[in-house]
This record gives structure tokens, sequence and C-alpha cells, in this order.
């Protein structure tokens, strides 16, 4: 299954991945829409097709922050187990 002398870098990669996705395209996004800051517009652009006004824009990027944060600490869980 895994190698003995794995060191758990492609676990801490993939740990790290998940982290800059929560980062780009959950927490730049907020701030976006917080601080109507249009230095990260390339942020939202996965949101924009929605047209969502008001406090409903901030669904997206916070369920996506939500699932990163979920999947970085199962993954983090599991290879503290191994």
């Amino acid at each position: 299954m895994t190698d003995p002398h794995d060191t758990g870098a492609r676990s801490r990669f993939v740990i790290n991945l998940v982290g800059v996705i929560g980062i780009v395209f959950g927490v730049l996004p907020i701030l976006r829409y917080l601080l109507d800051l249009s230095l990260f517009e390339f942020t939202v652009a996965p949101y924009e097709w929605l047209q969502l006004e008001g406090a409903a824009r901030f669904l997206p990027p916070g369920m996506v922050l939500v699932a990163c944060i979920v999947v970085a600490y199962v993954l983090e869980q599991r290879l503290s187990r191994d």
C-alpha cells in the first residue's frame, strides 16, 4: 500500500495544494467582496455566472473555504495516523 520509506512529502504537497485553493478561491473572493478590490477580480470569475447579489455572493467562496479546511484536516489526521 504505502512505501515504508515514504516521508509523507506527497501528502504534504496535497495538503498545501488544498490550502492554496482555499486561499485563492475562498479567502480572496471574500476579501474582494468585502473591500471591493479590483485586484482580486480573477478570484471571483468561477462565481460570476451565478449572478448572486448581496450576502448571497459570500456563499460559494465560503463553501469552498469550509470544504478546503475539512479536506486539509482529514488529510492531516490521516497523515498523523500513518
